[in-house]
């Protein structure tokens, strides 16, 4: 099959929809489909990809990180449209989102539409507009592909229950997959030395976007109270994002910023070192719709510990990858992480198991089913 897919963001912007987005696009080529992929163009390095499409784009003054695709330059939207494709899969429900329910309109093509993200959670950062009205747009946004897809794709099954109702065409629940090889074996040494850590001091991780809708400040309260009953374990946090200084800031006033470790982006190469270092991945967001990095962390055989929350529930096995407890209370997640810090029979059981749970989340199984649903679609 011909698949064109569309997002609003890609690389150089790391977070959980251009992994899934790269792990889709790969192992559907390795299936032998031609995937073009039509992204913003960023003002940064971007490396050289196969069918990446880089469309013109624009600074959004709200969201740095970020770019707003624009059907612009012309010779590139007379490209775009005068391709011929099998399917069309939109990522996003924003400017490249539209450009894809276009191109899928004029061509009658077959569009499939994602809902990675539960949108309406990240209205926070439309400052210039009240949060009600913000979530409303985010809502009214996803119904537009919700009620016009031919197909929606959701990450979990507890997101496509809460979902249902505002559905008009069929849906398939197709959890993101990860290529559980690219996450192991990692150097251990490599990151330590980085982090200029000893070889026996216990990690902590967290990987991710630094913002609100993650709930660092949680985490960051949890190990505060670690470490005052005791815990010498450091805990490092991968990821940046708008919330990046408050919460270096926090750590001074919680007087832990001596073993807390902010250290930016890592690429997937790098990321496996500081899972490979890690005794415990630690993760408090109530946002999710699949919790990836959950199942990442559990590839690389790294105990979680979480909060019980649509996304994460299922992302997390209770009685193999990790421990899940009560939203909110501090003092429950702590004495999780605590348990498994200074249980090395419970961690190496969970690590075990953890590798087996992941292995039902692979990128290979997700190209199956993916490419099965976009047959099911074709005349």
């Amino acid at each position: 099959m011909r698949i064109a897919q569309f997002s609003d963001c890609y690389t150089p912007r790391i977070n959980g929809v251009t992994t899934s987005i790269q792990v889709l696009k790969s192992a559907l080529e390795r299936d032998g489909h031609e995937v073009h992929l039509f992204v913003p163009r960023y003002h940064r390095p971007q490396p050289e990809e196969s069918n990446v499409h880089r469309i013109g784009s624009v600074y959004m003054p709200l969201q740095p990180e970020d770019r707003m695709g624009l059907p612009w330059p012309p010779s590139q939207m007379r490209q775009l449209f005068g391709q011929k494709f099998d399917i069309i899969h939109v990522h996003t429900p924003f400017n490249m989102g539209w450009m894809g329910y276009t191109k899928a309109l004029l061509g009658r093509t077959p569009m499939v539409f994602t809902h990675h993200t539960l949108w309406e959670e990240y209205a926070h950062y439309l400052k210039v507009v009240p949060l009600r009205v913000g979530r409303w747009v985010g809502k009214q946004l996803c119904d537009f592909y919700f009620k016009r897809a031919r197909a929606v794709v959701m990450p979990s099954q507890e997101v496509a229950q809460a979902i249902l109702p505002r559905l008009r065409c069929p849906y398939q629940v197709i959890p993101t997959g990860i290529a559980c090889r690219d996450l192991q074996n990692g150097d251990q040494l490599r990151a330590r030395q980085e982090l200029q850590m000893g070889p026996e001091d216990g990690l902590f991780l967290y990987v991710g976007r630094m913002g609100k809708e993650k709930s660092i400040d949680f985490l960051l309260k949890s190990f505060r109270m670690y470490r005052e009953a005791g815990g010498q374990s450091h805990f490092a946090l991968v990821g940046g994002g708008p919330e990046l200084d408050n919460l270096k800031r926090m750590t001074h006033e919680l007087n832990i910023q001596d073993c807390c470790h902010f250290i930016g982006y890592r690429q997937r190469d790098r990321l496996k070192d500081y899972l490979a270092a890690a005794r415990i991945f630690l993760f408090a967001s109530q946002t999710e719709t699949q919790g990836l990095v959950l199942i990442e962390a559990a590839a690389a055989g790294v105990p979680v510990v979480a909060i019980r929350a649509t996304g994460v529930n299922e992302a997390v096995d209770p009685d193999g990858s990790g421990l899940l407890t009560t939203p909110g209370d501090l003092g429950e997640f702590t004495a999780a992480v605590t348990r498994v810090d200074q249980d090395p029979t419970l961690r190496k059981k969970l690590s075990q198991r953890s590798q087996q749970w992941a292995d039902g989340f692979s990128d290979q199984e997700m190209s199956r089913k993916m490419a099965d649903l976009y047959r099911s679609l074709l005349p």
